[in-house]
């Protein structure tokens, strides 16, 4: 029995460890420059992969920032916002990605002759992007690394160079919006201070009304007690003088003649 259960949890350790494989080796392969293949102009078209970090736009736009950098390409949008572009780069993934170009790029390191060069991006997750870089002279010669090696290696440099800044460009804007992140916590905590000061103010301020209307409330049954008590002594005041009026009265209809 015991046996039976040393096997059965054997065998469960080692499924999660099998289960784990494919998001190791997607991690590994982050920044790695390897050979790919793509349909293109109706045939399979060499390419020069790489997976890094980043969404879509944000991939495509520091490519073409790079590029015209460092090797003077300006990439332009060519068949852009595809749907299911994981088809054509030869993934049957339903990814979404799009592709630039750079058509007839003359005096570029690749080839004294004019080239054409193509970027495909694609999405492989919300934070992951697959770059393939490939060109050719034209529609009907495109870079291999059998018939063009030179230019294809001249393609891998490009990609060999372009991966580790892409990999500092993804963690400085990391960095960017860890520090972002951070900006926002203390704004909020600046905030949630302001109110909670604004909140003693206000309840201090209150305490101190309170205490002014219990104090005139105190001032006030003192006087009403004061006024009470005069109250009465003016009642007997009016009845007395009442009694004199009425006295008088009656002294005075005693010696006036009637009218």
């Amino acid at each position: 029995m015991n046996l039976l259960c040393n096997l059965r949890s054997f065998c469960l350790l080692l499924l999660l460890a099998l289960g784990g494989l494919p998001a190791a080796q997607a991690q590994a392969q982050l920044y790695t420059v390897r050979e790919g293949q793509l349909p293109y102009a109706g045939r399979t078209q060499y390419s020069v992969n790489t997976v890094v970090d980043g969404n879509l736009s944000q991939t495509r736009e520091f490519f073409q920032d790079f590029m015209k950098d460092q090797y003077r390409v300006s990439f332009r949008g060519g068949l852009a916002s595809l749907v299911n572009v994981g088809k054509l780069i030869g993934k049957n993934t339903g990814s979404t990605g799009s592709i630039v170009q750079a058509k007839q790029q003359a005096g570029t390191f690749i080839s004294s002759r004019p080239v054409d060069l193509y970027a495909a991006f694609t999405t492989l997750a919300d934070s992951t992007t697959e770059v393939a870089l490939f060109g050719g002279f034209g529609e009907k010669t495109f870079f291999s690394p059998d018939l063009t090696s030179v230019e294809f290696k001249r393609l891998t440099s490009i990609m060999e160079k372009y991966a580790p800044a892409a990999r500092v460009n993804a963690f400085r804007q990391q960095v960017k919006a860890a520090e972002a992140a951070v900006a926002a916590v203390d704004k909020e905590k600046t905030r949630l201070d302001k109110s909670i000061q604004t909140a003693q103010s206000n309840t201090a301020a209150n305490l101190k009304r309170i205490e002014e209307l219990l104090r005139q409330n105190k001032a006030n049954a003192a006087q009403m007690h004061q006024d009470s008590a005069q109250l009465v002594v003016n009642g007997q005041n009016r009845e007395t003088a009442q009694q004199q009026l009425e006295k008088r009265r009656e002294r005075l209809a005693g010696v006036a003649p009637a009218k």
